[in-house]
């Protein structure tokens, strides 16, 4: 149950002091009293008190005394004074101190009692107004202490920020993303976004995050920009309000040119020393097929033997230089694809063809099976060549003696499905994410025993993407491993590439 208000009544007649208890209480207040001023202003000081009724002529102290007196030490406790004698002058004066009423003797019961009422609003209005104001003040230190600490942490971040409203103006930015992109410090805040990046790339991502119906919480753009000799990778991103509307958009820039410079390095010392490898092996293989030819003179079946060895060693040398060579290319994004409408089941048949005897020796039975009415992909041959070849010998390879492998396709509608399947060791499940990252090979005894560079599988991966398809493997352990290739029609492959 909620405490009741206290009312204090200051007059010399008891018979006042009385009547006003009479009145008060049966309205649910609690009443205290005392005689003068100075009794007054000692029950304010150690009991609760919410209104005081106060005469304005009194022993000892007045009301006008109290008023001042009040004022200083209790300004939240409203005062209404109450008098037989008084004058409009009286009144005044005691408005002027600070008293929130002026009631005159004799005074009507209803009279009294709203004079109390409104009293005990304003100042509970006086008390919620001054809590709400003390509230507000510290939030707002408390967000002058928010903001305070995120401009520190923009501007202490490595990376480039750049903040933009909904009408795309710059509204923040940090001394790192000054220096990255050479931007005066004395631009304006807010600011048109062209003054500070005047990336046309950029600017268009920005506008499409800030459209409502483009706007995503979880949408973001990345995007490579270059800057002079600085590399920047920019990810932008919009924020919102309560309401999920666009207030504006995040951008973040980090510095990648060392990396482009250590990648170009990379390729460069990749292609130099594929070069340098390349030809003196060539040489000395063909010197290997001369003797081996018998055009140097006859050999023991030991020095065959060995020279056959030598020979297997350098060509797999030779094909680990030409696989990094391709993967350089593709990584770089110079090699040269010449897609035009190809009849797949001619690649299928002719790789099978070649493989067939290698399959035979491994006495592994090697199938095909393309539908007659298999639809062209637009596609660079020798690059598709590539690819199922790969995937065909690694199925021969990884297939015990007398196990299948089939290779067949099928059409589906906008895309070719090519299926090569095989009854071999698997692949267990924690390898199968890993198998087309460069130089991985599977773990497992009959792997140890397949030459290989660890390349095919990554290159593979990389001409299908190039060529708008997908690949996907599913494999079981002792059972064997389907890769699945996703390659579009030629028709398709023409809409897309006109599309975007």
């Amino acid at each position: 149950m909620a405490e009741p208000y206290t009312v204090l009544v200051a007059d010399d007649e008891k018979v006042i002091r009385d009547g006003c208890t009479l009145l008060l209480q049966p309205e649910g207040y609690r009443v205290v009293t005392a005689a003068n001023g100075k009794e007054a202003l000692d029950l304010m000081g150690s009991d609760k008190v919410n209104v005081v009724l106060c005469d304005l002529k009194m022993p000892v102290m007045g009301a006008l005394e109290v008023l001042q007196e009040a004022g200083t030490r209790h300004p939240d406790i409203p005062v209404i004074i109450i008098t037989g004698h008084g004058t409009v002058a009286d009144a005044v004066e005691c408005m002027k101190k600070g008293a929130y009423d002026f009631v005159t003797k004799p005074f009507r019961v209803d009279h009294l009692t709203l004079c109390v009422k409104r009293a005990l609003e304003k100042q509970s209005l006086e008390r919620q107004t001054r809590r709400l104001l003390e509230e507000q003040a510290r939030n707002l230190y408390t967000l002058a202490i928010e903001q305070s600490r995120m401009h520190t942490i923009v501007n202490c971040m490595a990376d480039g920020v750049l903040v933009t409203n909904r009408d795309a103006e710059v509204v923040l930015c940090n001394q790192t993303f000054r220096q990255l992109l050479s931007s005066s410090s004395s631009l304006p805040l807010p600011g048109p976004l062209q003054d500070y990046c005047n990336d046309e790339a950029l600017q268009a991502a920005i506008q499409t995050l800030l459209k409502e119906d483009a706007a995503e919480p979880s949408k973001c753009i990345s995007q490579e920009l270059c800057h002079g000799q600085t590399h920047l990778r920019a990810l932008s991103a919009p924020f919102f309000g309560p309401d999920q509307q666009v207030l504006g958009t995040v951008t973040v820039f980090h510095d990648i040119t060392r990396f482009k410079e250590l990648d170009q390095m990379k390729s460069d010392f990749v292609h130099m020393v594929s070069h340098e490898l390349r030809s003196p092996l060539t040489a000395i293989k063909l010197q290997h097929g001369v003797i081996l030819d018998g055009l140097a003179g006859e050999l023991t079946p030991k020095q065959r033997e060995l020279m056959t060895r030598a020979h297997a060693k350098i060509q797999g040398l030779l094909d680990l230089i030409n696989d990094l060579l391709d993967v350089a290319k593709m990584e770089a994004g110079h090699r040269q694809l010449e897609q035009v409408p190809l009849p797949l089941e001619e690649v299928l048949a002719e790789v099978v063809g070649l493989l067939q005897a290698r399959a035979q020796d491994q006495k592994v039975s090697l199938k095909l099976s393309v539908p007659d009415d298999l639809p062209p992909v637009l596609a660079d041959r020798q690059s598709l060549d590539e690819v199922f070849t790969n995937l065909v010998s690694n199925a021969v390879n990884y297939s015990p003696d007398g196990g299948d492998v089939t290779v067949a396709a099928v059409s589906h509608n906008d895309y070719v499905e090519v299926l090569v399947s095989d009854t071999g060791i698997g692949i267990e499940a924690e390898e199968i994410p890993k198998i087309f990252d460069k130089f991985y090979r599977v773990k497992h005894p009959r792997a140890r025993q397949v030459i290989g560079t660890g390349l095919g599988l990554a290159i593979v991966k990389g001409i299908i993407e190039a060529h708008r398809g997908s690949i996907k493997v599913e494999s079981t352990l002792g059972v064997g491993t389907t890769f699945h290739i996703f390659l579009p029609t030629a028709s398709a492959a023409w809409v897309g590439e006109h599309a975007g």
